[in-house]
C-alpha cells in the first residue's frame, strides 16, 4: 500500500493548483512542501502576495520543474 504524498517529500518546490471557491476556476500558486500527513500535504506557499501554509490534497499538487 503506498502512501498518498508518495511523490512528494518536505522540501519540494510544486504548484498549487488553487481553486476559487464557489467556482471550477483553478490558478497556480507557487509553494513548498513542509510536511505530510496521513489524507493532505502542509504546503507554504504565497497567496495574493501573503504566506499562507495550507493543508491541500495531493491531487491539487504539481511538482515544479527546473527552470
Amino acid at each position: 500500500m503506498s502512501h498518498i504524498g508518495a511523490n512528494f517529500k518536505p522540501g519540494d518546490k510544486v504548484i498549487w493548483w488553487k481553486r476559487i471557491p464557489g467556482g471550477d476556476y483553478v490558478y497556480p500558486v507557487a509553494a513548498v512542501v513542509i510536511a505530510l500527513t496521513a489524507k493532505r500535504i502542509k504546503i507554504q506557499g504565497d497567496g495574493d502576495g501573503e504566506i499562507v501554509i495550507r493543508n491541500v490534497p495531493p491531487e491539487s499538487l504539481q511538482k515544479r520543474e527546473p527552470i
